[in-house]
């Protein structure tokens, strides 16, 4: 899977992501990111699945030499909300805290988490998360495996995504 950001409000302005889910519950990534010119390793890890209305809970980290961005490691818990709702959405809920490669914390305390999406029209989603420390928008399109939008940094600044593969 390939997914990509530009937006020249976000401190890394662009980011291009890499991932690798071998099988089982285990996903492996790289982050490339503009600013600093630097790499980000990536791991997930699905500790369970969502069975009805108990959540998913997955582990993960990554991490870069350099504190730009949202390296470090998160817990989160996520619910696919489609059976419910009855039409395809999803909701997170976790905590995260910034960390560097060294173990340097960019955070004095951890983070709360959040995101949620839904489709509003077929191929249409839209999305809010909080990362820690601001709310973000997503406003995408999906056709086949390829998904395109537009990204709201702090609703301040616009910007595009990108990505492509199957999920």
């Amino acid at each position: 899977m390939l997914s990509s950001a530009f937006n020249d409000g976000m401190p890394t302005r662009s980011e291009l992501f890499i991932w690798h889910k071998p099988k089982g519950n285990l996903q492996l990534g790289i982050g490339l990111l503009e600013r600093p010119k630097t790499a980000r390793l990536m791991a997930n890890y699905e500790l369970r699945r969502q069975k009805g209305s108990v959540p998913s809970l997955t582990v993960g980290v990554g991490l870069q030499e350099e504190g730009a961005g949202n390296p470090g490691i998160f817990a989160t818990a996520n619910w696919a909300l489609t059976p419910f709702l009855k039409t395809p959405s999803s909701l997170y809920l976790g905590v995260g805290r910034r960390i560097t490669v060294k173990g340097k914390s960019l955070d004095r305390e951890w983070k709360l988490l959040f995101g949620t999406s839904a489709q509003i029209v077929k191929g249409v989603s839209a999305t809010v998360q909080m990362d820690g420390k601001s709310w973000h928008g997503i406003l995408s399109f999906k056709a086949g495996d390829v998904r395109v939008g537009l990204f709201a940094f702090k609703f301040k600044t616009l910007g595009i995504i990108a990505g492509w593969g199957s999920q």
